[in-house]
């Protein structure tokens, strides 16, 4: 009986102990919101073409998501007819990506954007670099990119869930639409 109570407190504190079953989280910014984009006004006018470029940028697609491991595991969620898992790190850029658990199905990830007139004009002048202005939330398929709604800095894991799920079953208006071929449509 001994040894089988020390199994069992061996057991227990193996799982305690262990990192993919600890629970986690990833920060989120305090008072963000969705931004809804005027074309009328000069800085809003160029936020969709540089959320449009970033996923160029950063070398990010369809494979490239698929393949990220962030660390921590943030929930589930259904989009449809398919299930997804949200996963999130903030060590290597605040990733936020939902993948599906039917292989080649859309992914919806979190996108951070920069300024891109900013980013060269810092170039020229040799100023202090541009920085995140907010983040964009995309779907991505093998035919291309979708950007749907625009963040004023990173939102919370239940905002994303919630949204990331519209967004996978096309619910809303998007904002700009890549091919794979890097044609750009905007939507504004």
């Amino acid at each position: 009986m001994r040894c089988r109570s020390n199994t069992m407190i061996a057991l227990v504190s193996l799982f305690a102990a262990t990192p993919a079953w600890a629970e986690c989280s990833v920060s989120s910014d305090a008072n963000v919101a969705e931004k809804t984009i005027n074309p009328g006004n000069q800085a809003d006018a160029r936020l969709p073409i540089s959320m449009s470029m970033m996923p160029e940028i950063l070398h990010i697609d369809y494979a490239s998501v698929a393949k990220a491991k962030p660390s921590c595991k943030l929930g589930q969620f259904d989009a449809g007819a398919a299930g997804y898992s949200l996963y999130g790190d903030d060590d290597n850029g605040r990733n936020r990506i939902a993948k599906p658990d039917r292989k080649g199905a859309s992914v919806a990830t979190v996108i951070p954007v920069i300024d891109l007139i900013k980013m060269l004009n810092s170039g020229k002048t040799g100023g202090p670099p541009a920085q995140v202005q907010g983040y964009f939330l995309a779907t991505i398929d093998k035919s291309g990119l979708t950007g749907w709604r625009y963040y004023t800095g990173m939102p919370d894991t239940d905002t994303l869930q919630r949204d990331m799920q519209q967004a996978l079953i096309g619910a809303g208006r998007p904002i700009f639409k890549r091919d794979s071929e890097g044609n750009i449509r905007l939507f504004m």
